[in-house]
């Protein structure tokens, strides 16, 4: 004679038709997207990004220039093109700054003097 068990019950079957643990990797995966391009963004916006671009720009890097027919490319740096130009920028916006503090000088005048008429007629007996 043969003993039988419990007869084994068949799992149940899922509700939905894959495992959820599987999404795990994918939501961390999006997650560090996600976190990575805040980050770049961040940097791009940031004024260490914009000098640095600047620093690209006004050729503080050596550039490769051709010498000429038969010749070779040379390491020379550009002779001062961008730096003429920001020069020039530059002084023009002191001298805009030195006409508004020229302008500003003038209305603290104007102002000073209103009060003290102000004060003149204020005190009694003048």
């Amino acid at each position: 004679m043969i003993l039988q068990g419990p007869v084994a019950t068949p799992p149940p079957t899922p509700i939905i038709p894959f495992d959820p643990n599987q999404l795990i990797p994918l939501i961390g995966l999006i997650g560090g997207f996600v976190v990575a391009g805040v980050v770049l963004y961040s940097f791009f916006k940031s004024d260490l990004a914009r000098a640095m671009a600047e620093r690209l720009r006004a050729g503080m890097l050596p550039k490769r220039r051709w010498k000429g027919r038969g010749e070779e490319w040379s390491d020379t740096p550009v002779e001062g093109l961008a730096d003429a130009d920001h020069v020039a920028e530059l002084e023009g916006r002191v001298v805009e700054m030195q006409g508004q503090i020229a302008e500003m000088a003038e209305r603290l005048d104007f102002a000073e003097r209103l009060l003290a008429q102000k004060r003149e007629r204020s005190l009694p007996g003048a």
